[in-house]
């Protein structure tokens, strides 16, 4: 008798999501007693909500998420990394900024949840990290979510926050509209742009050997989507062909550029979880941090 347990998704399903279709369609779940469900959320911050609410077993988010709902208190915790990949600050390279230290007043930013301050605030460190003295004040929000490429190409924002190598770029570039990032970590930023599989306290406390069974099976769908990552590719589009439906070329390409991004060893970097909950109280994101040991744990690995 199996299981079913639902995973929260952190935005719509997408190449991200490859290795937990390949582990549930080669039995992976089922081998630990486990019937996978999947819940796509209405916008992005519903899941760790839903999360602590009950209404979902696992929830995939990003770390800087993970910290700051750790900080106001939310009973979840960080289980497992799974993919890594280089994010940062998307700008058009015709514009011929050598750094975002050439980035003036009044630039425009597109990032989910303008206009508040958080996408500006971090995005003027990194300019002042830079060399320049660009304030969050100094900067104007745009929001159109997390259409960073059509915010740009578009003319509604110059640059936008926070965008990925293996999604943002790549659907610039096969639009035909060249875009680079300024990455995090070379601007002074902890690198969260990863992704990380979350359970609840309840759960950890109540199921540990459920949520080790989860780890597990996922791990071992990583493993598969490295080792034949077109194999994986085909295998998650054949399951949901709707993700190719409007512009299958752009998929294989961004499904292409992340399955080397996923990390088989799915252990969580403590001290970037260390580094990024300084950063958020720096940057008066939070008020407190949690400590580390009660936002991740590498208990399940």
């Amino acid at each position: 008798m199996t299981e079913k347990v639902t995973l929260g998704l952190e935005w719509f399903l997408n190449p991200d999501h490859i290795p937990f279709f390949v582990a549930d369609e080669r039995g992976y779940y089922e081998d630990e007693g486990l019937e996978l469900g999947v819940w796509e959320p209405e916008q992005h911050y519903d899941t760790l909500e839903a999360l602590a609410d009950g209404d979902l077993d696992y929830a995939i988010t990003e770390p800087i998420h993970l910290v700051e709902d750790r900080a106001e208190g939310v009973p979840v915790r960080g289980v497992a990394s799974f993919l890594d990949t280089p994010g940062g600050i998307q700008y058009p390279v015709e514009r011929d900024w050598s750094s975002p230290a050439d980035l003036g007043e009044g630039v425009r930013l597109n990032y989910p949840g303008a206009p508040g301050m958080g996408g500006r605030k971090m995005v003027a460190y990194m300019v002042q990290q830079a060399g320049g003295d660009l304030t969050a004040q100094d900067i104007e929000p745009v929001d159109r979510g997390f259409h960073h490429t059509d915010a740009i190409v578009e003319g509604d924002a110059d640059i936008a926050f926070l965008a990925f190598h293996n999604f943002e770029v790549v659907e610039s570039r096969h639009r035909g509209y060249e875009t680079a990032l300024w990455e995090l970590d070379d601007h002074g930023v902890p690198d969260f742009s990863r992704l990380t599989l979350v359970a609840s306290e309840e759960k950890i406390e109540q199921a540990p050997e459920e949520v080790e069974g989860f780890v597990r099976a996922t791990r071992r769908g990583i493993e598969d989507t490295i080792e034949t990552p077109e194999e994986a590719a085909d295998m998650f589009y054949d399951r949901h062909p709707e993700v190719r439906d409007e512009d299958p070329e752009l998929m294989d390409k961004i499904a292409s550029a992340t399955v080397e991004r996923f990390t088989p060893e799915v252990s969580q970097d403590s001290g970037m979880y260390a580094d990024l909950a300084d950063f958020c109280e720096e940057l008066d994101l939070i008020e407190e941090s949690a400590p580390v040991d009660e936002t991740v744990t590498d208990g399940f690995v």
